[in-house]
């Protein structure tokens, strides 16, 4: 247990590691204890190792400690809790309580294993290489290379506006988007900025001609 307290004090969290939700350090020492598979992972951080062991390693160790089977992964363990919470919670999910993404847990097992190599004077390595961005001058952790969301839900754009969604305040409007449901006051039906308020408006001109 001695030599995996790094790993631990690390993962869990640290000056240059991130801390994970909900994942305090006695928790993770007594998981630690009490598993043999959690040693075994801990052992690659602790010699020289390829990326995509640490990565692998980093995963299944994140995966257990938030009381999943490290064989399912945390894309799979995070779904299955978010699924979970839209069944039994009352109230608006929290996205940063749930389990980290593979990708964010990618960067924190590299960067996990850098600090516990410079712990124990290990291998010399480039932070660069190992979850870090150098930016003018200084060293920032990345956090993911993935969009927040796929393309096609960054992609919509609705707008709130109070009045008749005829200028270009108008967030769709000036995006040349006609306004649709997912829109706040409107909701694509009662503004100038939508198919319905082109039929409205046609319809007004023509009674107006006609009288």
């Amino acid at each position: 247990m001695c030599k995996v307290l790094p790993i631990i004090h690390a993962i869990s969290g640290c000056d240059t590691t991130s801390k994970l939700y909900g994942v305090g350090k006695v928790a993770t020492l007594k998981k630690f204890i009490d598993s043999q598979i959690l040693k075994d992972l801990a052992e690659i951080f602790l010699k020289g190792s390829l990326v995509e062991d640490i990565i692998n390693a980093g995963e299944k160790i994140i995966t257990f400690l938030y009381g999943g089977a490290p064989i399912e992964g945390l894309d799979v363990l995070r779904y299955k809790k978010f699924a979970n919470r839209v069944l039994t919670c009352k109230e608006v999910i929290q996205i940063h309580t749930l389990p980290p993404t593979t990708e964010t847990a990618t960067y924190h097992s590299l960067r996990t294993y850098l600090q516990v190599q410079t712990w124990i004077g290990g291998e010399e390595i480039d932070p660069c290489d190992f979850g870090w961005l150098l930016v003018t001058g200084r060293l920032m952790p990345i956090k993911t290379k993935k969009q927040p969301a796929p393309q096609r839900l960054l992609s919509i754009i609705r707008c709130n506006c109070k009045t008749n969604c005829d200028t270009r305040r108008c967030t769709c409007r000036k995006h040349s988007k006609e306004c649709n449901i997912s829109c706040g006051e409107c909701r694509g039906q009662s503004c100038m900025n939508s198919m319905h308020g082109d039929i409205n408006l046609a319809a007004d001109e023509l009674m107006f001609d006609s009288s």
